[in-house]
């Protein structure tokens, strides 16, 4: 974090949230699960939002497989995946189609790169190895740090630095890290699929839990992170706004019944 940068702490979620989103956009890892599974209460809170009509939009680094999965077995409309390289939507028809919003002709030449770079980070960190899922994702290479493996911190900080020093995009999340080529973010993704709705940031909130996050605590007015966001906060040059007592899905589940309430 640029030490002369002035950071704004979150403060504690109050009962009376200043706006009435239309749509909640949320990452999943940590924010909406906790400990590897999505809580009873995160599940119901998805269900009692929909039940609202407040559209609940994941926005995450989540595989393209991954998110398939999610559009087709969790109440939601959409979905940003990959770190806003494409979002997922449901048709009139209930059907669920991709919009790409990184250019299609270049994701296979990108992937190539990415897997090169892939290769020498592995040999470089011996600890870092891909996440399991890598073989279901489209535009990105992603490292496992936290989800079945266990590496440091201080490797996990200089294996990013080492990525974006190769000229690419990297984010370092509270389980993995996630590597693109391309400008591409979360926000740029969640902007896009708002605007293709009539939207703006404005009738939205976001809601997250570490450096992954950090385009939509800058990009967006509305902003919460759940109380686990509190070991990540030194290493992060951009802050939500709130902050939830409780940990992942929990605090999920905090925020979803202080909209519910409005």
């Amino acid at each position: 974090m640029n030490a002369g940068l002035s950071v704004r702490l979150p403060q504690p979620l109050p009962h009376n949230l200043p706006c009435q989103p239309r749509v909640l956009l949320t990452d999943v890892d940590d924010t909406l699960t906790w400990q590897g599974r999505v809580p009873l209460e995160a599940m119901q809170a998805l269900y009692a939002l929909a039940d609202a009509n407040i559209a609940v939009v994941p926005v995450t680094g989540a595989s393209a497989g991954w998110c398939d999965c999610l559009m087709k077995t969790w109440p939601i409309p959409a979905i940003v995946g990959e770190n806003g390289a494409f979002f997922l939507y449901r048709t009139t028809d209930d059907t669920v189609q991709r919009q790409w919003l990184k250019p299609e002709s270049a994701v296979k030449r990108d992937r190539q790169r990415l897997e090169n770079l892939g290769k020498e980070l592995r040999a470089r960190y011996p600890a870092i190895h891909h996440t399991q899922d890598h073989a279901f994702r489209l535009t990105e290479v992603a490292f496992d740090i936290g989800q079945v493996a266990r590496v440091s911190r201080e490797t996990s900080q200089e294996a990013t630095a080492w990525l974006r020093a190769k000229g690419i995009s990297a984010r370092q999340s509270s389980i993995h890290i996630n590597a693109w080529i391309g400008d591409h973010s979360k926000a740029t993704g969640a902007l896009a699929w708002l605007a293709r709705q009539g939207l703006t940031e404005d009738d939205s909130l976001f809601i997250g839990d570490s450096p992954n996050d950090e385009p939509m605590f800058e990009r967006f007015p509305h902003t919460v992170g759940v109380a686990n966001i509190r070991d990540f906060l030194p290493l992060m040059a951009a802050h939500p706004k709130y902050i939830t007592q409780a940990k992942g899905g929990h605090g999920f589940a905090e925020l979803a019944r202080r909209i519910l309430e409005l």
